[in-house]
């Protein structure tokens, strides 16, 4: 009963949390904007990479909570499409409280961990 509930709520919030990176993307000046630069979206698309990757090894998905998990890859590749699409109309200058290469390195290398130990699990 806890795990179907975790499932739901969790997937919920992992939803709800990959749709901000495409709502930013393709309207950048809205409330959620991590769409401010080059660097800031890169490093929101890899965060919520992760997350995605994360949640796939943490939760035990049922056959409909799996639907949140699916909307949640689905959110996270119109904001990789829409970041490639928009990536010459974003500023690429430095702007304040950017994220930093040592940032971009860390969160590239933690996907790549949690990616590794997806395959490794099944």
């Amino acid at each position: 009963m806890i795990a179907s509930a975790v499932a739901w709520i969790a997937g919920a919030g992992l939803m709800l949390y990959c749709v901000r990176v495409p709502v930013s993307v393709w309207k950048p000046d809205g409330r959620w904007a991590a769409a401010r630069s080059r660097r800031t979206l890169l490093a929101a698309l890899l965060e919520i990479a992760f997350m995605v990757v994360l949640a796939r090894l943490v939760i035990d998905w049922s056959p409909v909570t799996i639907w949140f998990w699916v909307l949640s890859v689905a959110a996270l590749a119109a904001g990789t499409a829409g970041a490639v699409i928009r990536w010459d109309a974003l500023p690429n200058a430095p702007q304040p409280r950017e994220p930093g290469t040592a940032t971009l390195g860390g969160y590239t290398v933690l996907l790549a961990a949690a990616v590794a130990v997806s395959v490794a699990s099944g």
